[in-house]
């Protein structure tokens, strides 16, 4: 197949939607597939490197969460669009919208992934008080963009029944982001000189990571743990200052891919303190390094999926019952080796290879259907005279 991604930047390498689309991308190149792609940082051969589209004051709360917003350019978008045989809207923003419409009036057919929870959007712009926000954005999103899709790719069965709870009719794939299979257990064990506890997130008010710093603080073996927090945003300044009041060890650090793995595989537990969340491939890739997750067990967040007892959940926000995983963990040593490699083997059914190749069963479908109902059509419009 020839498929185009309309992603709108793809030169943040920090943005988990962005690494989840040229993991897609990239993915489905090595099967076998063309994929161009609409984008500001897109610079392949077929891709169309669309320019940043600026928009007073988002464009400046955006850019703290990694967000750029692309412009559209119709005639550079129409020439990458030529000869495509489906076309897969990552976002829901104006250049998506726009990039629809052409696509439509092109005659390609069209599918779309779910990866801007309506919670995020509240949470970061301090809303989450205000309860209807949330039902509101997403009719929001319906309206203006997906009920425009015959197929939704949501990335966890809790984001389909989201959205099925909010009045969407669309068929609702569920498939994975899919991890990296470079994620994987280490060899040898690493002593470290202190109990290495680790999160991967966005510094960002709904991945909640001051109630990991609070739970260490009150922890029974406060003083021989290490907290590692993982990634950038716009809380880190309050969370380091969190840190020092409650003289709790943190360090803070953003890792290549690489480095990340080393990490991972080093690293004696895996904290997700995230309120919000549709999947977190975070939480997965340190899942299949061979650590055992703490998961908050929040309403609003895909993540418990991923744990296999009650061991690795904690109360959403509640940094007591946090504590009390911490130190279970901590004090369990034999058990918690063990279950990293149960935890390790339970992550595959999550690998990139099932998502893609459920990814290419909804491409296909979308693509039989989308040809046969043009047909249809074509056929409607002949004169009975020459039906006959």
């Amino acid at each position: 197949m020839k498929i185009a991604i309309v992603v709108d930047l793809i030169d943040n390498k920090t943005n988990g939607s962005v690494i989840t689309a040229l993991r897609f991308a990239n993915g489905l190149k090595a099967r076998g597939h063309e994929v161009r792609m609409v984008a500001i940082g897109a610079d392949g051969e077929n891709d169309c490197n669309v320019k940043e589209r600026y928009v007073p004051v988002l464009t400046e709360v955006s850019a703290k969460n990694q967000i750029k917003f692309g412009k559209f350019d119709e005639k550079a978008i129409r020439k990458t669009f030529e000869g495509v045989d489906l076309v897969h809207f990552i976002f829901p923003f104006k250049l998506e919208k726009k990039c629809k419409t052409l696509a439509d009036e092109m005659g390609i057919p069209t599918t779309a992934a779910f990866h801007v929870q309506p919670e995020n959007i509240s949470y970061n712009a301090h809303l989450n008080w205000f309860k209807p926000i949330n039902g509101i954005i997403y009719s929001y999103l319906k309206q203006a963009f997906y009920k425009k899709f015959n197929r939704i790719h949501c990335p966890s069965a809790f984001i389909a029944g989201q959205l099925a709870a909010h009045g969407y009719k669309n068929e609702l794939y569920v498939i994975s982001n899919g991890y990296d299979p470079a994620f994987v257990p280490a060899q040898k064990r690493t002593t470290n000189k202190k109990f290495e506890v680790v999160m991967t997130g966005r510094l960002a008010p709904e991945k909640n990571q001051q109630v990991i710093i609070k739970a260490i603080a009150l922890s029974k073996h406060k003083d021989d743990i290490h907290l590692t927090l993982l990634g950038n945003g716009p809380k880190k300044k309050a969370l380091a200052r969190l840190a020092e009041k409650n003289g709790v060890d943190v360090s803070f650090d953003f890792l290549p891919k690489e480095k990340l793995i080393k990490k991972l595989q080093s690293s004696d537990l895996y904290i997700h303190a995230a309120t919000v969340e549709i999947e977190a491939i975070a939480a997965l890739e340190a899942i299949a390094c061979g650590l055992v997750p703490v998961i908050a067990d929040s309403a609003n967040s895909a993540t418990p999926q991923f744990a296999l007892d009650e061991r690795s959940l904690f109360e959403d926000n509640n940094q007591f019952s946090l504590a009390e995983k911490i130190d279970y963990w901590y004090e369990r040593d034999d058990e918690r080796l063990r279950m990293g490699k149960v935890y390790a083997e339970s992550a595959k059914k999550y690998s990139l290879e099932h998502s893609l190749e459920k990814a290419e069963r909804m491409f296909a479908d979308e693509i039989m259907d989308y040809n046969s109902t043009s047909s249809l059509k074509k056929m409607s419009l002949v004169p009975a005279a020459q039906n006959n």
